[in-house]
């Protein structure tokens, strides 16, 4: 996986935020069949603002945050967490941003 900064990361997560919102802003409204074509453009707006800062899917910005939190949790990748995270660890993970 390519290495990404900080910066990369917190622009992947308000993109990510922002996608969240909008799609709970839509979701308010009763169900009314224009649901489906009103969350395409949405998703659409999400993979275009994750492209700006190097991702090239929503998989891949989870895979690289995910690695963020590890290493913000005192790791030095997710072959070191995976290796020594203890179960506090675990649910340190658990509870950061997803």
């Amino acid at each position: 996986m390519p290495q990404y900064t900080k910066d990369n990361i917190l622009a992947g997560r308000n993109a990510v935020d922002g996608y969240r919102e909008a799609h709970r802003q839509l979701h308010i409204k009763l169900w009314h069949r224009g649901i489906p074509e009103e969350h395409t453009p949405l998703l659409d707006k999400l993979l275009v603002e994750l492209k700006e800062p190097g991702f090239d899917s929503v998989d891949q910005f989870f895979d690289a945050s995910e690695e963020q939190n590890m290493q913000e949790l005192g790791f030095a990748s997710r072959e070191d967490f995976e290796a020594s995270a203890t179960d506090t660890d675990r649910i340190a993970l658990e509870e950061t941003w997803r």
